[in-house]
């Protein structure tokens, strides 16, 4: 059901258009795979809840809306027009795009959607423009965001200033295998880093860096992972956190880490990435 669910929605909104296309690979599709069925389940959960006045959502790495699986001309839709043609809808869809073509491809494409009269485009940086994001939140809002980074790009101030008081749940992509592994010892030499950014203040991961003995690729990725979800849950107040390994076709790519401040959330959580985007069950 929930596959059928997903060629229907990308056979509705990723139309070839003539405008710029995000290319990606396979493993993309599952996590785009994942979060359209969280928000489904969510969305359909909350908006029967009279405890919500409304519903948001805000995806700060936005994209054009329409992504190009590599190794042939098949489209599927972006994190913002799933969010746009959502079966119960949110109030306010806020999307932060740094790239002028991108942003107007995008802005085009939510303008053509379901959500046409309850979207905003930012141009700019997440991490400069992020006061404007959520002065845009209403107060007793859930809020659904994603936060998909090609690398070490989205600041935990960043974050913090999104999910403070506020009930914001999180899909974020950490990326612990491209980028940390990689260059974990350059960050280690520079005082002010992308990981620190990433890691955010009193996260202590150079002292754990430098008193940890296996340095092979998963204990890298599981030492940062760990800290990473220790910082969104002391420092912000998140009660649940998951994690799960995405794969390429030579091994660890990122990983997902989804947060929520209520124990219901991660319940939906697992139940949406109990099987895979082909209905098989899930690895994770």
């Amino acid at each position: 059901m929930a596959q059928l669910e997903w060629t229907r929605l990308c056979e509705r909104a990723a139309v070839p258009d003539g405008m710029i296309v995000r290319d990606v690979g396979a493993w993309s599709e599952r996590k785009l795979h994942f979060w359209h069925k969280y928000i489904q389940l969510t969305t359909t959960a909350m908006s029967a809840n009279a405890a919500w006045s409304s519903l948001v959502y805000v995806d700060l790495f936005a994209g054009p809306g329409i992504c190009r699986v590599r190794g042939g001309n098949r489209l599927i839709a972006g994190s913002p027009l799933i969010a746009a043609y959502a079966d119960k809808r949110f109030s306010r869809i806020l999307l932060v795009e740094r790239d002028p073509e991108t942003a107007r491809a995008l802005e085009n494409r939510m303008s053509a959607s379901p959500a046409v009269d309850r979207f905003r485009v930012f141009l700019g940086d997440c991490n400069q423009c992020i006061d404007d994001v959520v002065a845009e939140i209403p107060p007793g809002t859930l809020t659904l965001a994603f936060i998909d980074p090609e690398g070490l790009d989205a600041n935990f101030t960043t974050i913090e200033q999104l999910a403070k008081n506020r009930r914001v749940d999180l899909l974020v992509l950490f990326a612990d295998a491209y980028d940390v592994v990689r260059n974990v010892e350059k960050y280690s030499e520079l005082p002010e880093s992308k990981l620190d950014a990433t890691l955010g203040p009193g996260s202590g991961w150079r002292e754990e860096w430098a008193a940890l003995v296996n340095r092979d690729g998963r204990s890298v990725r599981e030492l940062f992972s760990n800290i990473y979800v220790r910082q969104l849950k002391n420092k912000l107040g998140y009660k649940t956190c998951a994690t799960m390994q995405i794969d390429g076709p030579s091994g660890p790519l990122y990983r997902l880490i989804y947060a929520s401040k209520h124990e219901k959330g991660l319940e939906f959580w697992n139940k949406c990435v109990k099987n895979d985007i082909g209905g098989q069950g899930s690895l994770f």
